[in-house]
């Protein structure tokens, strides 16, 4: 499959509703969204039983859909999909998304009926995603085939490659909350054709996309697998979940996608010659993409910690130095700025714990700026209570702990993460703080393990790591 067979799914000229409908249900939305978003037209929606929908006219067969149009977006019953195809093809169509459930998920009748659909793509040269899928998404352009929230189509550096349609679905509902956007989404279903290989090879070259998310319930192909990820990972990071690690999970992922899931071992081994990084669960894997998608490659392993919590400074370091990283002794530099105004019962040493001094802003901008350390964490914490006192003496969150987003842009080149733990309001007001380019964790621990990640992906991306980051579970 050429990149051009893949970016024509991203970057229709015209696209065919085959089963657009006047009720609600899968049909029903996609056109009211695509209108919304400037497709209206380049929207052709088919139904043979109404004449328009939504203010757009209805063609009664995929034939009578005029130029131009090289997509088309299938939504009608399963039984039909073959067929279907057939007429999409006579159409001069090459390419499809199935939506439409009821094939290899639901068992011999189902693979039955996804052979004859194959069958007809292949006798046509169709390209087809799905089916038992929600399409795709592409920001830079508006492009849908599943309805979303308009804080989804924000652009950004993170591409989706998800088996399962409505998780990919609502994982877009979810990113945007956590500072992480989207440039590109697709969900393949039950992989008739198109298979997670193909759209990593084309997410490779993309250039919006800096990270790979990918949630995985089994491999089409394994052997491809592993020579597609040796390949892709040495461009831009990948990022896995791979359910199915227990006989229970396994056997569910079966009446799911149809997905053979394999021995979890064996994709672990994967995962580690080919530099991917595993998560162990959804949340593992969106902290992670966030740093690995904002964050430039560390020089190092060596971490300094800001904190105003001794404890949570402990818990840091001790998640970092289990995932190899290093929390070094506060440099000289750091610790000479420090001193004459560090109270007597500040500790000057890394992990720095300023306490309720006002040294937060400045100790964090010298540890950014200090050359002997790689990677900054700052925990960013004060009671909720004294925060808004606080805030009525006219003090807010970047007077108390500094512009933090100023701080990144005067350096670059060192990564940074954030940790406001507590009140959901004190934690909304310090993302700000952050700005977009700093990601925000709501504890240590996965903040530490985040940083991890990125340092142990570019030492095996540069040739001094050993492997892939498989976070624990």
């Amino acid at each position: 499959m050429t990149t051009d067979d893949i970016r024509t799914f991203f970057e229709p000229r015209g696209v065919a509703i085959v089963g657009a409908r006047s009720n609600l249900g899968f049909g029903y939305g996609i056109p009211i969204m695509l209108k919304q978003q400037g497709w209206a037209d380049r929207v052709r929606l088919v139904n043979p039983s109404v004449d328009e929908l939504h203010g757009l006219p209805v063609y009664k067969s995929v034939a009578e859909v005029p130029d131009p149009v090289d997509l088309a977006v299938v939504l009608v019953p399963a039984s039909l999909v073959p067929r279907m195809l057939d007429e999409i093809g006579e159409r001069g169509i090459r390419h499809a998304i199935i939506e439409s459930a009821g094939f290899s998920e639901i068992g011999d009748s189902g693979r039955k009926l996804q052979n004859e659909a194959e069958e007809a793509a292949r006798r046509h040269g169709i390209r087809v995603i799905g089916p038992n899928c929600v399409g795709l998404v592409n920001t830079s352009n508006n492009f849908s085939t599943v309805e979303i929230i308009e804080e989804a189509l924000v652009p950004g550096s993170s591409s989706i490659i998800a088996q399962s349609g409505v998780f990919g679905n609502c994982l877009l509902d979810l990113l945007h909350e956590y500072k992480l956007y989207v440039a590109k989404a697709v969900t393949l279903g039950d992989r008739m054709d198109v298979n997670e290989c193909d759209i990593l090879d084309f997410l490779k070259d993309d250039p919006d996309t800096k990270a790979i998310m990918m949630y995985l319930e089994g491999a089409a192909d394994g052997v491809r697998l592993r020579s597609t990820l040796e390949r892709v990972t040495r461009t831009k990071p990948v990022l896995v979940l791979k359910s199915g690690r227990t006989p229970a999970g396994s056997a569910a992922t079966s009446s799911h996608t149809g997905s053979l899931s394999g021995e979890d071992q064996l994709y672990d081994a994967v995962f580690t010659q080919t530099g991917t990084i595993r998560a162990a669960n959804l949340e593992g894997l969106v902290e992670m993409t966030r740093m690995l998608s904002t964050q430039p490659a560390p020089k190092g392993k060596r971490l300094g910690i800001v904190t105003s919590s001794g404890s949570l400074g402990v818990m840091a370091t001790d998640t970092a130095v289990g995932y190899g990283l290093e929390v070094p002794p506060l440099p000289g530099a750091v610790a000479e700025k420090l001193r004459g105004e560090a109270p007597e019962w500040m500790n000057v040493k890394n992990p720095l714990d300023v306490g309720p001094s006002w040294l937060f802003s400045k100790a964090l901008e010298a540890m950014l700026q200090d050359p002997d350390i790689d990677m900054v964490l700052a925990i960013t914490i004060i009671p909720y209570a004294i925060f808004r006192e606080l805030e009525k003496m006219g003090f807010d969150g970047s007077g108390w702990f500094g512009d933090i987003a100023e701080f990144k842009k005067a350096a670059p080149d060192k990564p940074l993460a954030v940790c406001p733990m507590g009140h959901s309001a004190f934690v909304s007001h310090m993302s700000e703080v952050a700005g977009r380019d700093v990601p925000v964790y709501l504890s240590p621990e996965p903040a530490a393990r985040a940083l991890a990640a990125l340092y142990h992906y570019w030492t095996w991306r540069d040739g001094s790591g050993e492997g892939g980051f498989r976070q624990c579970y």
